[in-house]
């Protein structure tokens, strides 16, 4: 996510129904100077927002999805290895949108016996091509009687289509088939705010800050002079916000590369919104999405997805994405706080198998080729959330939360590193990188033992030293079957490099230890601010130079149109291939960063010796290697 945007606070959320909540250390902290007590971080404040019940006017316009039980659901995973692995009999016949939906969704009579009875209750409705979401819409009234709720006051319950005491009106024969009902929570509209965006002003583009940097230092370059630059391809940007084409094309010409605009086209899709995501610095993830992806590819179309941020709003967003099926790699540069969405599950404001109906969703994906990227965050490994209570301190916890849906298995993640440099960042304060190294500001540490007033009262120094590649280990999955086996998975070196208390904390000692479940990220590539990249926004003052793992993400997604150009058919998944790849000491691509110091994102460091570790995954991509040795 870009240093702009995400590594400070993001609380984003949807119209009335359930709401999502982003939260990321750094400004937070330094901005309000809070000290250890009742609320040290304005976390409990920000949760009784987010719970506080909101009026619903019988004639709002509400809108939810009903998602549908699929089809074969036990073959999902077994499919999705089936054409994506080398060697196994369907490798590459990868499905289209109908033959997903013959195979895994609903067919036409199921989804039908629906509209008549949305209809008797004044509601719309419109199916998905994939057969399993249905779009409902229509009155707070009205969707109060189709499903016996009250949306002021609805809660999710073990029954799929039961949100308050009393039982559900929907027929068995259409309750049978629902595997979950996404949006019927009503949460207050206010729920939280933007913090503000660091970013370093500079008068015009300077080409140590060009994409080229990103071409050249791993390697795309040498595709670029066989004639691949994604020509013939497509990539997609999902967004929560919109953005101003004239920024982009400004940038891509600036940088050399085809500016019509009629390279970049946009899909609207319709869904709730508790919290706009639409305002002029939201916009910024979506321009640097756009510009990276179409740089790094430039002669690639880009297609941008722009949803509201949500339940309802992120399902909708991928499935129109997989349903129109002209992108071959998709980017995502937006995520949330696993504290939070244990937080919603638990007080069942969102329903308990949302993780499932992303795993559906983005298996769609998978199966049709489409390498989706999402960026890991740039908090490091650590996230906010509250503990426990004594009486009424509420005692912080500082941990390691995994960042959904980048911990999603059928998506390639995208950490972040810091590349060499040194800097005079303040009057007798310099800090300095002599090798590329995991994304994490505990760089900045001996600078803070040396100058720290000076740090603690500058929040830009304050939230760079608090910011780092996100990365760890997640429990909403299981370990893929991918990620089996290979050596630094499930193990794990760590350095607590701050405190509960927000606070930097020197010479911590290694820890070591096992656990389970989806390890991110996968890849990673330069995301450091004080190593990052040119950015162009006229609203927010023109050139700035910022970073990010949201320019990770779109640039993996133009590199793999660059490689699909070449190859003259879809990647697919990386995952399934590229762990087999850096097993193999002949046509490993990847750089590992496995040491154990000036190596974390705040939390994990590296594993000597072996292939993965937490803070950037496999490591940075030889892209010609890759190229060569992927099938």
């Amino acid at each position: 996510m870009s240093n702009l945007k995400k590594k400070k606070i993001l609380l984003a959320g949807l119209t009335g129904l359930a709401v999502f909540l982003m939260l990321t250390p750094s400004t937070s902290a330094a901005s309000k100077k809070k000290s250890a007590g009742s609320d040290p971080y304005g976390i409990n404040k920000i949760l009784k927002k987010l719970m506080a019940k909101k009026k619903v006017s019988p004639k709002q316009h509400v809108q939810l999805d009903i998602f549908l039980k699929p089809q074969n659901q036990s073959q999902l995973t077994d499919e999705i290895y089936n054409v994506n692995t080398p060697g196994k009999p369907n490798f590459k016949q990868f499905y289209t949108p109908s033959s997903f939906r013959a195979k895994f969704g609903q067919p036409a009579k199921v989804t039908g016996q629906y509209k008549p009875y949305l209809a008797k209750y004044h509601l719309k409705s419109h199916v998905f091509s994939n057969g399993l979401i249905i779009k409902v819409s229509g009155s707070a009234k009205n969707i109060n009687k189709a499903f016996s709720t009250n949306l002021e006051t609805a809660k999710y319950h073990n029954n799929p289509v039961q949100f308050s005491s009393k039982k559900p009106k929907m027929p068995a024969e259409l309750a049978d088939n629902v595997l979950t009902v996404l949006g019927i929570t009503n949460l207050n509209t206010r729920a939280g705010g933007l913090a503000k965006k660091n970013k370093t002003k500079v008068k015009k583009p300077e080409k140590k800050y060009a994409p080229s940097k990103f071409s050249d230092r791993y390697q795309l370059q040498p595709l670029y002079d066989k004639g691949y630059e994604g020509q013939g391809q497509t990539v997609g940007i999902i967004s929560f916000a919109g953005f101003k084409k004239s920024d982009v094309t400004h940038f891509w010409k600036s940088e050399g590369v085809n500016s019509n605009p009629n390279r970049i086209t946009i899909k609207k899709i319709s869904s709730p919104s508790s919290q706009p995501t639409n305002d002029a610095l939201s916009q910024v993830e979506t321009t640097v999405d756009a510009q990276q992806a179409g740089a790094i590819a430039p002669k690639a179309n880009v297609r941008v997805y722009h949803s509201n941020f949500s339940d309802v709003g992120m399902v909708n967003v991928f499935a129109t994405a997989f349903d129109e099926n002209k992108a071959g790699s998709l980017s995502l540069s937006w995520g949330i706080n696993g504290y939070m969405t244990h937080y919603l599950k638990n007080n069942k404001m969102l329903t308990p198998v949302y993780g499932q109906v992303m795993n559906i969703v983005m298996a769609q994906g998978a199966l049709q080729g489409v390498s989706t990227f999402v960026a890991s965050g740039d908090s490091g490994a650590l996230g906010q959330g509250i503990g426990g209570k004594i009486g009424p301190i509420s005692i912080p916890n500082y941990s390691t939360y995994a960042f959904f849906p980048a911990d999603n298995p059928w998506v390639t993640t995208t950490g972040g590193t810091t590349l060499p440099f040194s800097k005079k960042i303040k009057k007798g304060i310099k800090v300095s990188v002599d090798k590329e190294r995991a994304w994490g500001g505990d760089y900045m540490f001996n600078a803070y033992a040396k100058g720290r007033h000076d740090l603690l009262n500058n929040i830009k120094l304050y939230s760079y030293a608090m910011a780092g590649g996100g990365g760890g280990i997640s429990h909403l999955y299981n370990t893929p079957q991918y990620q089996e086996g290979v050596p630094g998975v499930n193990t794990f070196n760590a350095r607590q490099y701050v405190s509960n208390l927000m606070q930097p904390r020197m010479n911590p000692v290694l820890v070591s230890g096992t656990d389970y479940g989806r390890n991110y990220p996968d890849v990673s590539a330069n995301a450091d601010p004080l190593t990052g990249y040119d950015l162009y926004d006229k609203a927010l003052g023109g050139w700035q130079v910022t970073g990010g793992t949201s320019f990770v993400a779109p640039q993996f997604n133009g590199a793999t149109a660059v490689m699909n150009s070449g190859k003259g058919q879809r990647m697919g998944l990386w995952n399934t291939q590229i762990y087999q790849l850096a097993q193999d000491k002949d046509k490993n691509p990847f750089t590992v960063m496995d040491s154990t110091t000036n190596n974390s994102n705040l939390y994990y460091t590296g594993q000597p010796g072996k292939i993965y570790n937490q803070a950037t995954g496999l490591g940075t991509v030889n892209f010609e290697k890759l190229y060569d040795s992927y099938q």
